[in-house]
């Protein structure tokens, strides 16, 4: 195989995925069973302490796998690697010394059709608690930012896996080149004969590529490997996996573009991993205090913090639409289409009211509110409220509904004098117009626990909104159901 002039995308059903058995024991590597090979990271070499930390053992379930923190809540690796129960252990070794993270769930990509399907070789596990404490290496995602992988980039592998000495397990890194980018494919091939590449063991670990912030961003997500250990190197693309990933995790993955890869920062879009490559900061015991972190990101546009505060969002709800009418104890999701102005702040967060009370908050695009239930016969009148992060705030127009057989009176003409959705003038204080909206008030509905029980995503910081909507069950965590925009 080696010996053949292969396209790098030819002939795939040739290449080998990059697991490994994880036989050994914490302390033993040695103890794992594998065909000879040459060096892991092939023509790299191993990190120091806290060097390339977001790269991340995934251990268990049949095999050892590498990953990579992409987000303070969630570990990306590769579908083909498995599901189950996984270790995430952050250090230099698979199996002894940094830390391990508790695991809530992970997920492999149901769409991965085996070795052949690199470019759906994806897998994620999301952490129990957020590791605040270290800088994270986010996506490369959108238009502009995904213009960095070219053919001839420089960038990073990284991985945990085998070596010629047999100390499969730990650390190791080198610098490599992309020789080829098929983006409608969603993969990339990198590496090759004299440079380094990857090897069994290396199965999801990260392509990191730098910014000219200093920034190091995840683009690649290592699959399979031709020609042997050290041969050609295929990553699948993480930007094709995000919506996926956001849809099953709940986690807003993407902090400087919105759902559809525009510019969108908010003030997470920055302090990313910055430290200059193979060098590491402080010790596992502190989460590598010191890490070098970037700025505020402005590599595709203003920095969150330079938009114009006077250009306000727009919101509506999409679904459900004035006047329908539900069977009472309907479980409805409420759809709502909130966009920033080009020239404006991007948004904080959009928030659901119900006749007047407050029910339930989304963090990130696209918004909605699943399962909401509606138990009491009555009219209820919806209203979405968006605030950006400057702090102006505006409502959609109003949505009536029936539950049961309440009669829904007809939708009132709009009011030229009043904002609505358009946000009217946002005020000296920031606070925008807004509608003048009808109180139909539906039976028993006060805002104490009766009437409606609504259910959004966790926010991306891993907390959960606070409020009694929390009644009604949308699964384990109440994940997010994304959708396709139109």
């Amino acid at each position: 195989m080696g010996s053949r002039n292969l396209s790098p995308f030819a002939h795939l059903s040739f290449f080998a995925v990059l697991t490994l058995p994880c036989l050994a024991q914490a302390g033993s590597p040695e103890g794992i069973d594998g065909p000879d090979q040459d060096p892991l990271i092939a023509n790299g070499s191993g990190v120091g302490q806290c060097a390339w930390p977001t790269a991340v053992a995934v251990s268990g379930g049949g095999g050892l796998c590498t990953g990579t923190l992409i987000h303070e809540q969630l570990v990306v690796y590769a579908a083909h690697c498995g599901g189950g129960n996984k270790t995430i252990r952050f250090g230099e070794s698979a199996f002894s010394g940094g830390r391990t993270e508790p695991i809530a769930f992970c997920r492999t990509n149901p769409d991965y059709a085996g070795t052949d399907d690199q470019g759906h070789d994806w897998a994620f596990c999301r952490l129990q608690n957020p590791v605040t404490d270290l800088p994270i290496t986010p996506p490369v995602a959108g238009p502009c930012e995904n213009t960095i992988i070219q053919i001839g980039q420089q960038v990073a592998v990284v991985g945990f896996g085998q070596t010629l000495q047999g100390d499969t397990g730990t650390k190791n890194w080198g610098f490599t080149t992309l020789l080829a980018v098929d983006k409608p494919g969603n993969k990339v091939s990198l590496g090759g004969v004299g440079t380094s590449s990857v090897c069994p063991g290396d199965s999801g670990g990260p392509a990191f590529v730098q910014f000219p912030d200093g920034s190091w961003r995840t683009f690649g997500i290592a699959s399979t490997v031709s020609g042997g250990c050290g041969g050609n190197g295929t990553h699948s693309l993480l930007e094709g996996a995000l919506q996926w990933i956001e849809a099953e995790s709940g986690l807003d993955v993407t902090p400087c573009t919105d759902f559809e890869g525009n510019w969108a920062p908010g003030p997470s879009c920055g302090g990313f991993m910055a430290q200059p490559q193979n060098q590491g900061s402080g010790s596992w015991d502190s989460w590598c205090a010191g890490t070098p972190t970037s700025s505020v990101s402005d590599v595709c546009g203003p920095a969150w913090d330079e938009f114009d505060d006077a250009k306000l969002p727009t919101v509506a709800i999409t679904e459900p639409i004035w006047g329908e009418t539900f069977a009472v104890d309907s479980s409805l999701d409420i759809l709502v289409d909130a966009f920033k102005d080009p020239s404006g702040y991007s948004i904080k967060e959009v928030r659901l009211e119900i006749n007047g009370a407050d029910v339930a908050s989304d963090l990130a695009d696209p918004y909605g509110f699943f399962n909401a239930q509606f138990v009491n016969e009555g009219v209820y009148t919806m209203v979405a409220v968006a605030e950006d992060w400057a702090g102006n705030i505006v409502e959609s127009d109003p949505v009536a509904i029936g539950i049961g057989d309440a009669e829904v009176p007809p939708e009132p003409e709009p009011d030229p004098d009043e904002g609505g959705a358009d946000g009217g003038d946002g005020g000296e204080d920031g606070d925008a117009g807004t509608t003048g909206a009808t109180d139909f008030g539906g039976d028993d509905f006060d805002g104490s626990k009766e009437g409606c029980a609504c259910s959004s995503a966790p926010s991306s910081s891993g907390t959960t909104p606070s409020g009694w909507w929390l009644l009604a069950g949308v699964g384990l965590l109440g994940l997010r159901r994304r959708r396709a925009r139109g």
